[in-house]
């Protein structure tokens, strides 16, 4: 069965206590001893170094001291980190030792401050083999002490060394993005006013502790160079001037800490925001209605440069028209015409007549 924390900790004092008792043999027997300690913290899984003051008849006598823990070298977890995100999720992972033995299992202890029990993970990260490689926290609040970290082992072939580390946890905290992010643009002028509200986090409140960052793109070229503005004096609004005024942006922000007890590294991008004006007309169709425009005026320029040169008439050479038969006979008189058509009709009459007669 893997022991507490406390039962951890009474073993190493009573594994350094054994190492003052052997010092202590060395000085002659019947003799007033006296021994001093200096405060000693963790980390251990290193060594402590002790100074060990003993007063007898002949005078004082110091040593320094180094305690070493047991187990077997190279069992102990190595690589061990936690990250705090989402305001208040905490994992922690590490690697087996090198040489562990294949049925090391490991277990992770902790203290958030001095004033809390040490507890065990609730939520191992296991790995295929089902050996515990990590911890899943939750609900977890940024204290201002550091926190303590222990992770032991248990082999049924050799003793486990442990590993412990103190953490501040605000220096592992990965920052939300700010929040309520909004863009407002002025219709005729080239200014866009961005406005957001600071990340939520568990220990800080004061717009002074957080530095943001803002990356702004073209909506049609997402890949193109962009425009990065960073602004270390916290506050909540900034001005952007717009290169043009027919185009879509996409927005993004991220948050560090500028003072404050707020890590200073930047923390994840905020989801891409749209603002700006869409194009009315694509650059397509601005490209084939210039085209037009230039190939009709060009057309124009040619025909007047043909007519005012002469070129348009030797270029389109005009046909004569046909002669005309009828022309040059004197024109009809209508009435005499009519006479005539009268006299002709009353000669074809009296032939049929005659025709009759004859029959």
């Amino acid at each position: 069965m893997v022991a507490p924390l406390a039962l951890i900790f009474m073993t190493q004092w009573m594994l350094m206590i054994t190492q003052f008792c052997v010092l202590a043999g060395t000085v002659p027997t019947g003799e007033n001893m006296n021994c001093t300690f200096g405060n000693i913290a963790p980390p251990l899984h290193n060594g402590a170094s002790f100074s060990v003051t003993t007063l007898n008849m002949n005078g004082t006598y110091s040593s320094i001291c180094r305690s070493i823990p047991q187990g077997m070298n190279g069992s102990a977890i190595e690589n061990f980190s936690c990250v705090i995100f989402n305001v208040s999720l905490m994992n922690c992972t590490w690697q087996a030792g090198r040489d562990a033995p294949a049925d090391t299992q490991y277990f992770l202890y902790w203290k958030n401050s001095r004033y809390d029990d040490a507890a065990e993970c609730e939520s191992y990260i296991k790995d295929e083999n089902g050996r515990n490689l990590g911890c899943r926290f939750q609900n977890v609040k940024i204290e201002i002490e550091k926190a303590y970290f222990l992770v032991n082992g248990s082999s049924k072939d050799s003793v486990i060394q442990f590993y412990d580390k103190y953490i501040q946890l605000y220096k592992i905290e990965k920052l939300m993005p700010p929040s309520n992010i909004t863009v407002s643009c002025d219709e005729i002028k080239t200014d866009c006013l961005i406005q957001w509200q600071q990340p939520q986090i568990s220990h800080s409140g004061k717009d002074k502790c957080f530095k943001y960052g803002i990356n702004i793109k073209y909506k049609d070229n997402p890949e193109g160079k962009a425009q990065y503005t960073s602004i270390q004096d916290g506050g909540n609004k900034h001005t952007f001037q717009r290169s043009n005024t027919r185009k879509k942006y996409l927005l993004q922000m991220r948050t560090g800490g500028s003072t404050c007890l707020v890590n200073s590294a930047w923390g994840e991008w905020s989801e891409p925001l749209e603002f700006g004006n869409e194009e009315i007309i694509s650059s397509s169709v601005w490209i084939l209605l210039v085209v037009t425009a230039v190939t009709l005026l060009v057309a124009i320029i040619t025909i007047l440069f043909c007519k005012r040169t002469g070129f348009w008439k030797a270029a389109f050479l005009q046909i004569p028209e046909p002669k005309n038969a009828f022309h040059g006979l004197p024109d009809s008189n209508p009435e005499l015409m009519e006479s005539k058509i009268q006299s002709i009709t009353s000669e074809n009459h009296d032939i049929v007549i005659l025709s009759d007669v004859v029959k």
